[in-house]
């Protein structure tokens, strides 16, 4: 027998993702955050996670086990997406890409 899943309605996303920033703001309190939705699954929820680190991945190792439970648990298919700071992505850019946008 198959289980079937009813997904948590979207102020109970927001609030999740309130929870998962807060817990990344701890560490990263200069930390910006955008929630959207997944391209890959409509039903899914990405909080993507501007941060000025050298390796992205310690801001996720922060939140994983959050993570899972919300989704295990309480039904709340939101996702961590961590990237380097908006300053270190522009210094790598050529000139006239930055120039450009």
């Amino acid at each position: 027998m198959t289980e079937q899943w009813t997904w948590a309605p979207y102020q109970r996303v927001r609030e999740a993702a309130e929870e998962l920033k807060g817990l990344i703001r701890a560490r990263y309190p200069d930390a910006e955050f955008r929630l959207t939705r997944s391209a890959d699954d409509r039903r899914s929820w990405n909080l993507w996670t501007m941060v000025n680190v050298e390796d992205p991945d310690e801001v996720g190792n922060l939140v994983i086990d959050r993570e899972i439970d919300m989704l295990v648990e309480e039904h709340i298919p939101i996702h961590v997406i961590p990237t380097r700071g908006r300053e270190r992505f522009t210094r790598r850019l050529p000139e006239a890409v930055r120039r450009t946008g």
